[in-house]
C-alpha cells in the first residue's frame, strides 16, 4: 500500500472509515461536549451512528474512494478512525492516544498497514492524536492541548525535518462543551486549494502562522456556537468537492462563493461524540496539486 497525503484536499483515492457497530455497553465519556450530552439524557443510539457512518461510507464510495475498514474489536468505540493514526507525505504513523480506553483502536489498523514502508510508532513520552495534525503542502500544523503533547511535537519535527515544517498551535482547553477545544480539526481546516475554515478563539493566542500561510481573505472564520456544531470538521473529496453535515446550510453559500461544492450528509448524531466528518476519516492516498 502506497501512501501519500500532502494536503487535506487532494483528490482522494483511499480512507481508512471508522465503524459503530458493536460498541458494547459502556459510555466512555471522553471530552466535555459528549459528556453534557449524556448528563442531558440525549446519547445517540448505536442504531443511528450506523446509519449515519455507514451513510457516509456509501457517499465516498459513491465518490469513487476505496474505503478501508478497522478490524472489529468487540465492545470499542471505533468510530473515530483520524486519532488513532494519520498520513503526513510518505509516513503513517501510529497514535499515542491520551486516553486509556482508546488505545486499543490502533491495534485495529496495523493489519491494513503491513504492506505500508515507513509506519512509524512513537516513544512513549510522547502524545498525539490525528486530529490535531493538520497537512498543508509544505506545512504541517499540530495542535497543542490535551491530547497532544510538546513532545509530540518535537517528534514529528525531527522526523519530518527537511521534508515539512511542523508548527504547533496551542488551543484552548475547557471543561466546557461549547469553548472546548479537544483537537486541532475542532477550530481550522483547511478547504479548497487556498481557503480555511478557522475558529480564532480557539487558539491560546493569535494564530498568525495560519493568518500567514493562508491570508486573513482566504479564511472563512466561524462562530463559537459553529464552532460548537462542528462546521470546520468537513471532509474533502477534492479541492472542488467537501462532504460537510447537512445542517451546515451557511456553510454550503461560503464554500459556493469559492467555487467549492458540497455533499450534505446527516452527521448530527455522530457529533454528539464529540467528532464528525474529518474526525472519522483516515486518508490514505491523496493526489498532490
Amino acid at each position: 500500500m502506497e501512501i501519500n497525503v500532502h494536503s487535506e484536499t487532494g483528490r482522494l483515492h483511499s480512507v481508512i472509515l471508522g465503524i459503530a457497530h458493536d460498541r458494547g455497553t459502556t459510555s466512555y465519556l471522553n471530552n466535555p461536549k459528549h459528556a453534557e450530552i449524556a448528563q442531558r439524557g440525549e446519547e445517540p443510539t448505536e442504531e443511528a451512528l450506523i446509519q449515519q457512518v455507514e451513510g457516509l461510507a456509501h457517499l465516498l464510495e459513491a465518490c469513487e474512494v476505496e474505503v478501508l475498514r478497522p478490524e472489529n474489536i468487540a465492545g470499542q468505540d471505533q468510530i473515530f478512525s483520524r486519532d488513532i493514526g494519520f498520513s503526513i507525505g510518505d509516513h503513517f504513523f501510529l497514535a499515542n492516544m491520551r486516553k486509556a480506553n482508546r488505545q486499543p483502536e490502533v491495534n485495529a489498523i496495523k493489519l491494513l498497514l503491513q504492506t505500508v514502508n515507513k509506519v512509524h510508532q512513537a516513544p512513549a513520552e510522547v502524545v498525539m492524536e490525528g486530529g490535531d495534525i493538520i497537512v498543508w503542502k509544505d506545512y504541517v500544523f499540530v495542535g497543542l492541548g490535551e491530547r497532544t503533547n510538546e513532545a509530540g511535537l518535537k517528534y514529528l519535527q525531527k522526523m519530518l525535518k527537511g521534508e515539512k515544517e511542523v508548527i504547533g498551535l496551542p488551543v484552548n482547553v475547557t471543561n466546557e462543551g461549547i469553548s472546548n477545544i479537544l483537537h486541532l480539526d475542532c477550530a481550522f481546516q483547511p478547504v479548497g486549494d487556498r481557503y480555511g475554515l478557522i475558529y480564532k478563539d480557539g487558539f491560546q493566542s493569535f494564530p498568525d502562522a495560519i493568518y500567514d500561510v493562508f491570508g486573513p481573505q482566504n479564511l472563512i472564520e466561524v462562530t463559537q456556537e459553529e464552532m460548537y456544531h462542528m462546521f470546520p470538521n468537513v471532509f474533502s473529496v477534492h479541492p472542488e468537492l467537501a462532504i460537510i453535515e447537512e445542517s451546515f446550510d451557511r456553510l454550503v453559500v461560503e464554500l459556493k462563493k469559492r467555487n467549492i461544492q458540497t455533499l450534505k450528509t446527516p452527521y448530527a448524531e455522530v457529533a454528539k461524540l464529540g467528532g464528525l466528518l474529518r474526525c472519522s476519516t483516515c486518508p490514505l492516498y491523496r493526489d498532490n496539486f
